[in-house]
C-alpha cells in the first residue's frame, strides 16, 4: 500500500513512516518542518521513505496525483498547549483548517482509509476516570484541545455525509526512543532524561502526585496497524490510544533514578508558575487565570482500553519500566555521538 503521512518528521509520525517503510510500504512523509526534526527521518543511519517538506494547508492535489495513497495517516499539527494558547490563531488555521484541508484532498482522491491523530486532551474537563470514548461529560476550553475537539468533528462529519472510511485516534501521553528530549518544552519524561544526562537538577511545577496514562510508540505503532488492515465496518469510531495505567510524576522519576542510578533530589514548584515563559499570556485585560494553569497541570488522566481491545483485539505490552530503558539508552547513545 501507498501512505501519506502528514506530521512525518515528527517523533510519532516518523516512527510511524518507519515501521510502514521496514515491512514493505511505500512512504511519503509531509511536513512544514515547524515542529518536525529531520533527524527523525533517519533511522540507524539510514533514510526511510520519502520526504517532502510542505505545509498540510496548502494545496495537496498534486501530491496526491504523484504518489497516489491508500492510507492517509494525518498526525500534523500545533501540539505544545502554551503554544496554541499564546496564538490561538495558528493553532486553529494549523489544527483545523489543515484537517479540513486534508479531508477534502483525501475525499476527492477516494482515499481508502484515513486515520485522525487525536488526543487524550479532549477529557482535560472530565471527571470520570476511567475516560471512554462515548463519554466527554464536559467539553475541552484549552485551545489545544478545543482545536483537536473541532478537528475531530470535522472527521465525522466527513464519514457521515461522504461515506468516508475515518477513524479517531485519542492518543494519550506517547513515549519512546527518538522522541525530542532537547527541545524547549519536552514532555514530561524527555525534560527527565535531559536533567539526569547532563546532571541537571528536575524541577517539576506541581507536588508530583498526579497521574497520567503513558503509551509506548511500539504499542501505539502496533495498533495503528491493526486498524489500517481491520475490516471494515468501524468507519467513524473513537478509540483511546491507552495503557489502562497511571503512574505519577514521582513515581516515574523513582524509576529514572533506579535505571540511571542517581539519586538526585527533584524541585517541587508552584504550578501557577508553569508558564512563565509564555508572559503574553498573562497580558492584555482578559489575562489566562493562573488557576486554569494549575487545574491542567494536576488533572488525573486515565484511559479506558476496553473498546479498542474489543473491537481491535489489541492492548499494550511495553511496561513502563522497560519503556524507560529504552529511552534512556537512546537518549545515552545520542548525546554520545551527537
Amino acid at each position: 500500500m501507498n501512505f501519506i503521512i502528514t506530521g512525518g518528521a515528527g517523533f510519532i509520525g516518523s516512527q510511524l513512516g518507519h515501521y510502514f517503510h521496514s515491512v514493505g510500504h511505500d512512504v511519503c512523509l509531509l511536513d512544514n518542518m515547524s515542529y518536525g526534526k529531520k533527524d527523525n527521518l533517519v533511522v540507524n543511519g539510514k533514510q526511510f521513505g520519502s520526504f517532502v517538506e510542505y505545509d498540510i494547508r496548502s494545496n495537496l492535489n498534486l501530491l496526491f496525483e504523484a504518489y497516489k495513497p491508500d492510507v492517509v495517516l494525518h498526525l500534523a499539527g500545533v501540539a505544545p498547549l502554551p503554544d496554541c494558547q499564546s496564538d490561538p490563531v495558528s493553532a486553529i488555521s494549523n489544527n483545523v483548517e489543515g484537517t479540513a484541508n486534508v479531508l477534502e484532498t483525501c475525499r476527492l482522491h477516494g482515499i481508502k482509509k484515513v486515520i485522525f491523530a487525536s488526543t487524550s486532551a479532549v477529557y482535560e474537563n472530565c471527571k470520570n476516570a476511567p475516560f471512554k470514548e462515548d463519554q466527554v461529560e464536559k467539553e475541552p476550553n484549552l485551545v489545544y484541545a478545543v482545536t483537536k475537539r473541532q478537528a475531530e468533528l470535522l472527521c465525522k462529519s466527513y464519514v457521515d455525509v461522504y461515506n468516508m472510511d475515518i477513524n479517531i485516534l485519542r492518543f494519550f501521553n506517547v513515549y519512546g526512543p527518538h522522541q525530542d528530549f532537547m527541545r524547549k518544552q519536552p514532555p514530561l519524561l524527555g525534560y527527565i532524561t535531559k536533567c539526569l544526562l547532563y546532571g541537571e537538577t528536575p524541577t517539576f511545577y506541581s507536588d508530583g502526585n498526579q497521574k497520567r496514562d503513558y503509551v509506548y510508540i511500539d504499542d501505539l505503532i502496533d495498533l495503528i496497524h491493526i486498524l489500517v488492515n481491520h475490516d471494515s465496518g468501524l468507519a467513524g469510531e473513537v478509540f483511546n490510544v491507552c495503557s489502562g495505567e497511571c503512574y505519577s510524576v514521582r513515581e516515574i522519576y523513582d524509576l529514572f533514578k533506579c535505571n540511571m542510578m542517581v539519586d538526585n533530589a527533584a524541585k517541587y514548584n508552584s504550578p501557577e508558575t508553569f508558564w512563565d515563559n509564555y508572559p503574553e499570556l498573562f497580558s492584555g485585560k482578559h489575562p489566562l487565570p493562573r488557576k486554569r494553569i494549575v487545574d491542567e497541570v494536576n488533572k488525573f488522566s486515565l484511559g479506558c482500553p476496553i473498546k479498542s481491545k474489543q473491537c481491535l483485539m489489541w492492548e499494550t505490552k511495553v511496561k513502563m519500566k522497560d519503556g524507560l530503558a529504552a529511552c534512556i539508552d537512546y537518549a545515552r547513545n545520542k548525546v554520545k555521538y551527537d
